[in-house]
C-alpha cells in the first residue's frame, strides 16, 4: 500500500484538475452553477484531505504509528470515493441523457485511475474500484428523467466528461508505456548480468582447473626427491644402528618419520588436486574387502599404539567381496582411520563392514567409530570443507591441513556413494561410508564429485 499512497499523493493535483473539469460539466448538465461549484468544493476538500493523510502515512516511521496512519489514509480515500460516487449517481438521476453520459464517463475514469496502480496494491485498489463499479451497475437500473439543461448545455457537459475520460486514458497510455520501457530495460540488464555472471563463472572454473593441474604436477615433482630422502634416511638409520651409534640412528629415524609425514601431506594435496582437475578415472575390480581393511588398519597400527589406542575390526560374510575401485576405497579408509587415530587417546577405534540394501541395490557399509574428542553438531558440516581446521585445542594441537574428510567425501561421491558423520563433543565420532557393492560403470571423478 506504500507505493499506492505515493502514487496517490503524487497525482493529487492531476485528480483535482480533472475533478474541476467534471464539476464544470456537471454545472452545464444540471443547469446549476451552485451545484457544480458545490461539487467542486467537495472534490477539492476531499482530495486535499486524503492527499494529506497519504503524505502522513508515507512520512510515518514507527510500525504502530504507520498502521494507524494507513487506516486513516484508507478512510480518507473512502471519503473521497463516496463524494465522487454521490455526484455520479446524482448526475445519472437528474441530468437526463447528458447527465447519464457524463456520469458513465466519470465512473469509467475512476476505473481507469484504479487500473494504473492495480499491480502495486491489488487489495487496496480493488476496494477503491468497487464504488465506481457499483455506480455503473446502478445506472442501468435508474429511471431516465428529462434534463433541465438545454441541448447545447448538455453537449458541453458531455464534452467535459469526454475530455476528462480522454485525459485519464492518455495518462494511462503514457504510464503503461513508461512501465513497459522500464520492464524491457530491466530484462535487458538482467540478461546482461546473467551473461556476465556465466562468463565469470567459466573464468573461475578455468582458473580453478589450472590451479588444480598445477598442484597435481608440483606434488608429483615434490614426491620424487622426498622418496629419495626417505630411502637414504632409512639406509643411514640401518647403518648407524648396526654400528651401535644409537643417538645418531634415532636422529636418522626422526628424519625418516618427518619425511613420511610430509609425504602424507603431499599425497593428500595430490589426491584433492587430481580430483578437482579431473585427471583420475575409476578402475573397478573385484576386491577382498577384509584384506583391504586389514591393510589400512596395519598402516596406522603403530601410530595407534603410540597413542594408547586399540583397533577392532569386524567384517560380515556378506561384505567380504565388492566390485569397485580398490585404490579409491583404500584412500577413503586410510583417511578415516588416520582421522580417528589422530583425535583419540587411550581409546577404542572400531572398524565394521556390512551389507545393506539401499534403494533396491546392495551397498557396502563401512563404519569407523572412535572414542575421541568428538565434533560439535554445528561444526559437522565444516568438517568436510577442504583446508578447514575446527576450533578447539585438540584439533589445533594435532595440526594437519584439513583435507582428509574432504577427500573422503569427494571420492565417495565418485564411487556412487556418500559419507555420513555422527558425533558428540567429548564422546567420539562415527563416520559411515556407504558405497554400491557393485559399481555400475566407470565415471570421471570430477563429474561425480
Amino acid at each position: 500500500m506504500f507505493a499506492a499512497a505515493r502514487a496517490h499523493v503524487a497525482s493529487w493535483r492531476w485528480r483535482m484538475g480533472v475533478g474541476t473539469l467534471f464539476a464544470i460539466g456537471a454545472s452545464f448538465v444540471l443547469d446549476s452553477f451552485a451545484a457544480g461549484f458545490g461539487w467542486f468544493l467537495a472534490v477539492m476538500l476531499s482530495n486535499g484531505f486524503d492527499a494529506m493523510l497519504g503524505q502522513t502515512y508515507i512520512e510515518t516511521r514507527g510500525q504502530r504509528e504507520r498502521r494507524t496512519a494507513g487506516v486513516l489514509f484508507v478512510w480518507g480515500c473512502a471519503f473521497s470515493i463516496a463524494v465522487f460516487s454521490a455526484m455520479t449517481l446524482y448526475l445519472a438521476a437528474y441530468g437526463g441523457g447528458p447527465g447519464r453520459i457524463l456520469s458513465a464517463l466519470m465512473a469509467a475514469s475512476a476505473l481507469v485511475s484504479v487500473m494504473l496502480f492495480l499491480f502495486q496494491a491489488p487489495g487496496f485498489m480493488l476496494i477503491t474500484a468497487a464504488p465506481a463499479t457499483l455506480c455503473l451497475l446502478a445506472m442501468a437500473l435508474m429511471p431516465f428523467q428529462q434534463a433541465s439543461a438545454t441541448a447545447w448545455e448538455g453537449a458541453i457537459g458531455a464534452a467535459c466528461g469526454a475530455a476528462g475520460f480522454l485525459a485519464y486514458m492518455i495518462r494511462a497510455a503514457l504510464y503503461n508505456g513508461r512501465m513497459m520501457a522500464g520492464l524491457r530495460e530491466a530484462s535487458r540488464e538482467s540478461k546482461e548480468r546473467a551473461l556476465d555472471a556465466e562468463a565469470k563463472r567459466a573464468e573461475a572454473e578455468e582458473a580453478n582447473r589450472a590451479k588444480s593441474e598445477f598442484l597435481a604436477v608440483m606434488t608429483h615433482e615434490l614426491r620424487t626427491p622426498l622418496n629419495a630422502v626417505i630411502g637414504y634416511a632409512e639406509i643411514i638409520n640401518e647403518d648407524l644402528a648396526a654400528e651401535g651409534r644409537k643417538e645418531l640412528a634415532e636422529d636418522a629415524s626422526r628424519i625418516c618419520g618427518s619425511a613420511r609425514h610430509l609425504l602424507g601431506l603431499i599425497d593428500q594435496i595430490l589426491n584433492l588436486s587430481s580430483i578437482d582437475a579431473g585427471q583420475e578415472g575409476l578402475s573397478p575390480r573385484d576386491l577382498d574387502v577384509r584384506k583391504l581393511i586389514e591393510e589400512a588398519v596395519a598402516s596406522v597400527q603403530e601410530e595407534a599404539r603410540a597413542s594408547g589406542n586399540r583397533i577392532s575390526m569386524r567384517v560380515t560374510a556378506e561384505a567380504e567381496r565388492a566390485y569397485t575401485d580398490g585404490g579409491k576405497l583404500a584412500v577413503c579408509l586410510a583417511a578415516l582411520l588416520s582421522n580417528a587415530v589422530k583425535f583419540t587417546s587411550d581409546g577404542l577405534i572400531a572398524v565394521t563392514a556390512d551389507r545393506e540394501e539401499v534403494n533396491g541395490r546392495d551397498h557396502l557399509i563401512i563404519s569407523v567409530s572412535d572414542t575421541g574428542v568428538g565434533i560439535a553438531a554445528e561444526d559437522l558440516p565444516r568438517a568436510f570443507m577442504p583446508f578447514t581446521q575446527l576450533d578447539g585445542s585438540a584439533t589445533r594441537a594435532k595440526g594437519g591441513m584439513g583435507l582428509g574428510l574432504s577427500i573422503v567425501q569427494r571420492v565417495a561421491g565418485a564411487l556412487g556413494g556418500e559419507v555420513r558423520a555422527v558425533s558428540q563433543l567429548g564422546a567420539g565420532s562415527t563416520f559411515t561410508l556407504s558405497l554400491p557393492q557393485r559399481l555400475a560403470g566407470v565415471r570421471d571423478i570430477r563429474a561425480a564429485a
